[in-house]
């Protein structure tokens, strides 16, 4: 499946950014596109319908929100997602060295706003396979290894 992985320059002084992971809809698992949020990502002079990380590794009980919330698996599949969208976004941009993706993360150089596509493993549902050994997954076992197949977006 691939992945666009962004990076964009915040308007103002300090070079403060601003990294996505985002998943097209067209590697979305069928049944799950209609329950996915929609957003539009920014690619050159067009944008692709994507959705985030958390609507495509979450398990299909997920779906079935008042289960989920009450039985906290909220918090549990934020963390998760965030922790892949960190890893793959590391793999591509190594200057984010958060563990989790901030919503700014300031660097001390400026940098060009870029955006590729990556192919990753097939993250459909994959929350159960992930969340065990959620604070010892790299980047490889995403399918990511150093020079990974990056495409301009």
């Amino acid at each position: 499946m691939d992945v666009i992985v962004s990076r964009t320059r915040l308007a103002g002084p300090q070079p403060i950014y601003q990294f996505r992971a985002l998943v097209p809809l067209d590697d979305v698992a069928a049944p799950r596109r209609t329950r996915c949020v929609v957003i539009q990502a920014p690619i050159g002079e067009q944008r692709i319908a994507s959705t985030r990380l958390s609507d495509v590794i979450a398990p299909d009980a997920w779906f079935e929100r008042h289960l989920a919330i009450a039985c906290g698996d909220a918090a549990r599949l934020a963390l998760v997602a965030k922790r892949i969208e960190a890893l793959i976004i590391r793999a591509i941009y190594p200057e984010m060295t958060s563990q989790l993706p901030p919503l700014t993360f300031e660097l001390g150089h400026e940098v060009a706003d870029a955006t590729y596509r990556v192919m990753v493993l097939d993250l459909n549902g994959s929350f159960d396979c992930f969340a065990p050994d959620i604070d010892t997954l790299m980047a490889s076992d995403l399918g990511l290894f150093q020079g990974c197949d990056r495409r301009a977006a």
